[in-house]
């Protein structure tokens, strides 16, 4: 078998990922109702997709601005490292608990990194402290703060032309009160979208209603946005490529958000200060399809003065949690 044909999935497959990135904690049984299959067919079909690797993990999305944070983003070019040292470094930021996630790319920059923080001098002594360790080996770096993040879905999975879905959204609002079972709860499932209800009350030593009364409050205060999987896109044959736009005036902003979110192949989108005017996400097959997208945007949107991309190939941490 080819590699690509080892990597194809079936739409039964494609059906149970979609519902996965809908939300990765409804039951078996609740998938399997929605896209008519047997609730056993359903659990085995999920543990071969995490076997296979296409699914290397789940996570809740947690609008952490309400719990007090603001997240820093930082891009890392790399000089004179080995492969040795550049994976030191990652061990350094996956370690590092104001990390909420690190990225290897491809491009302008070799390393991404988001912080979750509460303050900049919180930032800054996280980034004085990496830089003591490896400042020889930055050639140039670039940070931003994010103000908000869209979470869209992945309708190509089902070969959609829209995402017919509400994003999720991270940031613009203000702080929300929870107390420190609420946090804990948080933590356990930040990590782990799919623990049970059963085994957090274990965890925590409370009633398993409780904890379900408690989930449920978390959501409706828009604290817990979604519940995804962590999906490894190379193994789905598609690329991952983030997208910084220039543009000669800002008035036609939402439009380009509202484009963003019905895209089926767009599955996030960034506002910062001191990134680029628009800048998004992207999964897509191959580097035609890319360039196929960039084609219609600028058609769409001619005042767009200049654009610069880079490929994602890889997370080493993802974890929507303040660990700190």
């Amino acid at each position: 078998m080819t590699k690509i044909e080892q990597n194809v999935l079936d739409l039964k497959d494609r059906k149970i990922l979609y519902q996965l990135d809908i939300n990765s904690r409804q039951s078996n049984v609740q998938i399997a109702k929605k896209i008519g299959l047997g609730k056993d067919v359903v659990n085995y079909r999920i543990k071969q997709l995490e076997q296979k690797g296409f699914i290397k993990g789940y996570y809740s999305v947690i609008d952490f601005y309400r719990l007090g944070y603001f997240s820093v983003r930082v891009y890392i070019k790399l000089i004179n490292t080995s492969l040795e040292k550049e994976g030191e470094i990652f061990n350094f930021l996956i370690n590092d608990k104001k990390v909420f996630y690190t990225c290897k790319i491809d491009g302008s920059f070799d390393i991404g990194i988001g912080t979750y923080v509460k303050s900049i001098y919180e930032f800054e002594e996280f980034y004085l402290k990496f830089k003591e360790r490896y400042k020889k080996y930055i050639g140039k770096d670039q940070i931003a703060i994010f103000t908000k993040a869209y979470h869209f879905h992945r309708a190509y999975l089902l070969e959609k032309k829209h995402d017919e879905l509400n994003p999720e959204l991270i940031g613009g609002e203000i702080e929300t009160e929870c107390d420190k079972k609420d946090i804990e709860i948080l933590k356990l499932i930040a990590g782990n979208a799919r623990i049970s209800i059963i085994e957090i009350a274990g965890k925590l030593k409370l009633p398993a209603t409780t904890i379900a009364f408690r989930i449920k409050q978390l959501e409706k205060k828009k604290i817990i946005q979604a519940n995804r999987f962590i999906f490894n896109f190379e193994r789905y044959n598609h690329q991952y490529y983030k997208i910084d736009i220039i543009l000669n005036e800002t008035t036609r902003l939402k439009e380009l958000i509202n484009y963003a979110h019905l895209h089926p192949n767009i599955i996030y989108l960034d506002q910062t200060i001191g990134g680029s005017d628009f800048e998004f996400d992207i999964e897509v097959r191959n580097k035609e399809q890319f360039l196929q997208l960039i084609d219609e945007l600028r058609e769409k949107f001619p005042e767009i003065r200049e654009w610069s991309y880079f490929n994602v190939r890889e997370y080493k941490k993802l974890l929507y949690f303040p660990d700190n």
